[in-house]
């Protein structure tokens, strides 16, 4: 008796230390469902852009030029590649590190050595990618600690927060001015309920570590036990059906 009485008081203790997180699972199920990752990730409101071919005859410059000019404007290291890109109009060199990052760029017609786009350019990248009418309410160059929802994107960037119902953020890789990130008010639901579903409440990312791993132990002994009483019960309730109907 002692002993059922010690798994009724388990069962209840942690159930109840369990039932919390079991919601913020259950609750977090349902949110990625009935989100359309699509429109979580921003892709929905993304203009479709059809790739343009490149003008060759703007390019007035050798890549071993753009290479000399890159150099003499302070972009050192081990080059492994350069390529060939529009941006915002212009053709660009682009030049490659040794872990095939892109560093810095050249124009490809005058030789000017680029490191980054400006923030203006910055602007024009984010409302030309954004395809619903918005105005830009800020712009700002991120070169180190980024924000929670850019967390692990590449650096520097520009965050441009555009004036629309969504709330949109979009950052723009500085050295490439290319949109690395779409951020919203649907990304930000997301990204809270999966803050929760996996108990990464820091970078929201690991999902092997001992809090999950404890608190799903927990879930399995909650069923299990409870599983458990009831077997214990079978007899005693047919015990009583048979009384209450002698």
């Amino acid at each position: 008796m002692m002993r059922r009485k010690t798994w009724y008081l388990l069962h209840r203790w942690i159930g109840l230390v369990v039932s919390v997180q079991l919601l913020a699972w259950s609750v977090g199920g349902f949110v990625f469902s009935v989100l359309d990752i699509h429109d979580v990730r921003g892709e929905s409101d993304r203009t479709d852009r059809q790739a343009t071919a490149l003008d060759l005859q703007r390019v007035n410059i050798s890549p071993a030029g753009a290479i000399a000019a890159a150099k003499q404007g302070g972009c050192n290291g081990a080059f492994t590649e350069i390529r060939l890109r529009e941006r915002l109009g212009v053709t660009v060199y682009e030049i490659l590190d040794a872990e095939a990052i892109p560093v810095c760029a050249v124009d490809a017609t005058s030789g000017s050595f680029i490191p980054t786009v400006s923030a203006a350019e910055a602007e024009r990248v984010a409302l030309g990618d954004f395809a619903p009418a918005a105005v830009v309410a800020s712009v700002r160059l991120i070169e180190n600690d980024a924000p929670s929802e850019y967390r692990g994107g590449p650096l520097p960037a520009y965050q441009v927060i555009l004036d629309h119902p969504s709330e949109p953020h979009l950052y723009v890789r500085a050295v490439t001015g290319q949109v690395t990130a779409r951020r919203n008010n649907l990304w930000r639901t997301f990204d809270f309920f999966w803050m929760l579903h996996i108990m990464d409440y820091g970078e929201r990312e690991n999902f092997n570590h001992w809090l999950l791993t404890f608190m799903s132990a927990l879930a399995i002994l909650t069923s299990a036990s409870g599983l458990a009483l009831w077997w214990w019960r079978i007899p005693r309730l047919s015990h009583l059906m048979r009384r209450r109907n002698e």
